[in-house]
């Protein structure tokens, strides 16, 4: 039950976040061409959104199969060594994994003691207006006087997406000791062009043959 909807709200999320990157990057666009007005937040905010779409799409796209990889070797060793070989390339994936987990911690930590605000995406001043600004800075370094977002909120992400990733590979690392999967499984993209060809060359074939002419017999 936990994991069906932890699967949802995976991927609902990852739908959120580039509907609304499409959204931000529209508006943006009609309000230079038509309007020649710009927004700096909008640009500010895109990017963040789009750093949290790669980041938090990491571990679903391990979870789906969705990378790219090189695995043209690894197919013609045997059961037993395949197996050995994947193991040996999670345990890899999770030493790279826990170097950027300590990395991002640190990061985050210093950007909150720190309190280094983002340049151009604020809270809405009628929101904070309310609050006690000593308890405010205190708990979330947000400044009263000029609420813009914290680097360390817009850029958590990097935590969250490493452990996300990190569980997933642990979990793949799981499947294959129970011979429940035999390693990572990658997207063909070679497989997929070729599939597209001959898609589109049946469809060329039968639109000729639509079209063709009608023999006329004496």
């Amino acid at each position: 039950m936990l994991t069906r909807f932890f699967n949802y709200f995976e991927e609902s999320f990852l739908n959120i976040l580039i509907s609304a990157m499409t959204i931000l990057v529209f508006a943006e666009v009609i309000a230079r061409f038509f309007f020649n007005v710009g927004f700096l937040w909008i640009q500010e905010l895109t990017l963040t959104i789009a750093g949290w779409f790669v980041l938090f799409g990491m571990s679903y796209g391990v979870k789906v199969g969705a990378h790219i990889g090189v695995d043209a070797l690894v197919k013609k060793l045997p059961p037993t060594t395949r197996k050995y070989t994947a193991l040996l390339a999670i345990s890899v994936c999770l030493v790279y994994c826990s170097l950027f987990l300590v990395g991002s911690w640190d990061y985050l930590k210093q950007m909150y003691h720190i309190g280094v605000p983002m340049e151009d995406i604020k809270f809405p001043v009628a929101w904070v207006a309310g609050l006690d600004a000593d308890k405010l800075w205190d708990l979330w370094r947000i400044d009263v006087e000029d609420p813009r977002v914290p680097v360390w909120m817009s850029q958590s992400i990097l935590l969250f997406g490493f452990i996300m990733l990190t569980w997933r590979f642990v979990e793949l690392f799981i499947a294959i000791l129970r011979n429940q999967s035999q390693g990572f499984s990658f997207h063909d993209e070679a497989k997929e062009s070729m599939q597209l060809a001959e898609e589109a060359v049946s469809h060329g074939k039968s639109h000729n043959n639509n079209h063709s002419d009608p023999q006329v017999k004496p």
